[in-house]
């Protein structure tokens, strides 16, 4: 197993995105995929004497059970012991009533982030191929796209870092096999085993098909979501040219998009509209994930077959005039008024990079002196609506900064320009992915 991880851990270590940082922040649930994870990590960096490379192991205490804590801290001495500079970082806010294992999950996910925006670190998980079985197999029932089908990448773009996921061939018999060769210990949360979450019902429903009539079915839903992400790919390598003569993605955060031609395509694949409609909102509205197919699907349909000219879905705003489809944030769920360091990373509406090489707080541009939407830019008759989406910087002193706004792709392509001097923003296009 060595060998063959040896090969994926340094293919994404080599990879250019992580060519400006080699810090990484490590997810230690302290469960047998991350603490094998761990173990390999090490066995890696020294077999290749990677001493560059800086691995930050953090372990998120869910708080949900008394012995977590004393968990926590059993795993954070484990991973000391092999050399790493371990953190604990505990959810402090209060659990809901319902859906406990999605609130662990959006709040794991925000400390991780904040660790490594902190860190300036991109992400190690310790999902496995058994895991993207049960994404696509959860996905399929959800009746997701050729998107959602092609389920988790190696390497993903979330919130301005990348979540690198160098366990995704290995199955789960392989990593219970190597923890018990090499004795190493790990902690099994109890939830895992719960028929009230639907991942355990889903893995129970997969493991019956395994045991019953379809042994090789995780493996065959492995291949599939492949097959899937490559078909993606070429769907995206032949609509190239289509998005660049018919979408303009602006760096206020706002897109136009050709009417006609949009028609024109929901006529020939609505499939294939229905996922550029959802990067769309992606791109503008900043959720994290975009709104169900069929919701977007009627809002195409009211927008093209119906000739309504205004509707609004996912945190959007989407007029039709003078030909154009003009998408634009709503002034709603605008988090403000939050302090930011200088020289740091951060992350705002969930559409922005924000970097600034002064320190101050983030303040609307709704009531300031200028306009943030230059003169010249097809967008400047909704300056009022752009300006009340964009944040400026009052610094310590009182003075209000207005941002420098840019691009970057969901790729990353850019990832070296991303430069801490006056205060930036980089609008985060999710449209070409």
């Amino acid at each position: 197993m060595i060998d063959k991880f040896n090969s994926e851990l340094l293919k994404l270590l080599n990879h250019p995105v992580n060519k400006y940082s080699s810090n990484f922040v490590l997810g230690l649930s302290g469960g047998v995929d991350s603490m094998v994870l761990l173990y390999l990590v090490k066995k890696v960096l020294d077999q290749n004497k990677l001493s560059n490379i800086n691995i930050y192991p953090i372990i998120i205490d869910h708080n949900l059970r008394i012995e977590s804590g004393v968990e926590a801290e059993n795993v954070k001495k484990i991973s000391q012991d092999l050399g790493f500079k371990t953190i604990i970082k505990k959810i402090k806010r209060q659990r809901p009533n319902g859906n406990i294992q999605e609130w662990a999950r959006q709040n794991r996910r925000e400390l991780l982030f904040e660790s490594c925006c902190d860190l300036s670190a991109n992400l190690f998980l310790a999902h496995h191929l058994d895991d993207q079985a049960e994404t696509v197999f959860m996905r399929s029932s959800r009746n997701s796209g050729i998107d959602g089908l092609s389920g988790m990448k190696t390497m993903t773009f979330w919130n301005g870092i990348f979540i690198l996921r160098p366990l995704l061939k290995f199955s789960k018999s392989e990593i219970v096999e190597y923890a018990n060769n090499k004795n190493i210990k790990f902690y099994e949360d109890p939830s895992n085993y719960s028929l009230k979450y639907e991942r355990v019902r889903i893995r129970k429903e997969l493991n019956q098909l395994k045991n019953d009539k379809w042994k090789t079915i995780s493996n065959d839903l492995f291949k599939f979501s492949i097959n899937c992400n490559k078909l993606l790919n070429n769907i995206n390598i032949v609509f190239e040219n289509w998005l660049k003569q018919n979408i303009l993605v602006d760096q206020c955060g706002v897109v136009r998009v050709n009417y006609e031609s949009l028609k024109l395509l929901f006529k020939q694949s609505d499939l294939l509209c229905v996922s550029l409609f959802s990067k769309i909102l992606l791109t503008v509205g900043g959720k994290s994930y975009p709104p169900k197919r069929k919701k977007v699907y009627e809002v195409i349909e009211s927008l093209l077959i119906c000739d309504l000219k205004k509707r609004t879905l996912g945190n959007v705003c989407i007029n039709i005039k003078n030909d154009f489809i003009y998408f634009l944030r709503e002034k709603r769920h605008l988090n403000y008024n939050f302090e930011i360091n200088k020289n740091k990373k951060y992350f705002f509406d969930g559409r922005y990079i924000i970097i600034s090489s002064v320190r101050g707080k983030l303040v609307s541009s709704e009531n300031v002196n200028f306009n943030v939407v230059p003169i010249n830019s097809p967008f400047y008759e909704f300056k009022k609506t752009i300006n009340k989406t964009i944040p400026c910087l009052q610094t310590l002193e009182g003075k209000l900064l207005k941002p420098h706004l840019h691009i970057i792709d969901a790729k990353l392509k850019h990832h070296g320009n991303l430069k801490y001097d006056a205060f930036k923003l980089y609008l985060i296009n999710r449209v070409l992915i």
